[in-house]
């Protein structure tokens, strides 16, 4: 972290990413959302957003013009500021450029704030909402669903932004990493479209968990067009017209799930396999064939999704968040190369238990 950032305030983050940069350079500065309040989270998007605005302002008086957006996570607010690469050591200032006060918000202001969030808030949530959700609880951070946040931005007031501002930037307590084992009945959602879907969710890990790389594995073994459930369910029995499986971890929790489109009269079926393909995973060890090209896929995604320095920077940040660093980041290859197949079904055993699944059929409204 950068030293003036840590002595004037300690719970903000500072993620520059180490070695030479490419054509261009990026440096990530992001406050912790741990012990927010809900309204502040809920207008944490236009508080980025101002903040972004801000820090171009500051870049631009010292004679630096450079690329600055807002980032906003389920676990941090803050802004990603872009130079030249030949500028990268400039960007050292980034602290310096943030905000030490929320903004004053008049009424044109919060217009363009509002506009811009809102051009950037993604609609295809509605399935990890629903996992979030059922895993960590509506009350907590992880289970604000979509449009709520939409509505939020929707309607906030300058006086809601500005109080949202001073929260973020006040001190707050550390993040409490923790893992989730709901026990939860399926149920049927009803949705706008033409088609139903299964979804499957299970508890997952916190980022700074040991137990991260074997459960990416199983996720890998299980997804993606050479995997368990694309095999079984559309190659084999042609059950469904798409299948995803993933997992995600965030600083305090995680979660998998797994994402299939089918006809309403293949629900059941569709879902037994799934439970099935999980029980199989963690049965026995994974063979070494399917084990080294499921590494060998996860260790080329990660690459390509850090290709780029933004992309570099957000992700450190999120990692140091987290309590993590460039060592934990820059590992990842090696942590995964180590997993053994004995590894990846006892974790599979573990958080893809059947009493730990949560299962929403999703049954479209021309269906019903």
């Amino acid at each position: 972290m950068n030293d003036r950032c840590a002595a004037a305030a300690p719970h903000f983050v500072f993620a520059l990413p180490e070695g030479p940069a490419g054509p261009v350079a990026a440096a990530s500065l992001a406050v912790p959302l741990a012990g927010v309040s809900r309204p502040a989270l809920l207008a944490a998007p236009l508080v980025a957003a101002g903040w972004a605005r801000a820090v171009a302002r500051a870049a631009r008086a010292e004679g630096l013009v450079c690329r600055v957006e807002p980032v906003v996570t389920a676990d941090l607010a803050g802004v990603t500021a872009e130079v030249l690469g030949s500028e990268k050591e400039l960007l050292r200032s980034l602290p310096d450029w943030f905000p030490r006060e929320g903004p004053a918000v008049d009424a044109g202001l919060l217009d363009r704030l509002r506009a811009e969030c809102l051009v950037r808030s993604s609609s295809g949530e509605r399935g990890p909402d629903l996992v979030r959700r059922a895993l960590f609880g509506e009350r907590h951070r992880y289970g604000i669903p979509h449009g709520e946040r939409v509505r939020r931005i929707r309607t906030a007031d300058a006086r809601e932004v500005e109080a949202a501002a001073t929260e973020l930037l006040g001190e707050r307590p550390a993040f409490q990493p923790f893992d989730t084992a709901p026990v939860l009945a399926p149920r049927t959602v009803p949705i706008e479209g033409p088609r139903s879907h299964y979804l499957l969710g299970t508890p997952g890990v916190p980022l700074s968990s040991g137990r991260k790389s074997a459960l990416h594995l199983a996720w890998a073994l299980l997804g993606g067009r050479e995997g368990i459930l694309d095999r079984v369910l559309r190659k084999e029995r042609q059950l469904t017209y798409s299948v995803a499986a993933f997992s995600r971890e965030l600083a305090e929790g995680g979660y998998g799930m797994c994402f299939a489109g089918c006809r309403p009269e293949a629900l059941d079926e569709v879902a037994g396999c799934v439970r099935a393909a999980l029980g199989e995973l963690g049965r026995a060890a994974v063979a070494p064939d399917p084990l080294r090209a499921a590494k060998e896929r996860l260790i080329v995604q990660r690459y390509r999704a850090l290709q780029s320095e933004r992309a570099l920077a957000e992700r450190l940040v999120a990692y140091r968040v987290a309590g993590l660093g460039q060592t934990e980041l820059d590992g990842y290859p090696a942590a995964l190369a180590a997993v053994s197949g004995t590894e990846v079904s006892a974790v599979a055993r573990d958080l893809l238990a059947p009493e730990r699944l949560i299962e929403v059929r999703m049954v479209g409204a021309a269906e019903r």
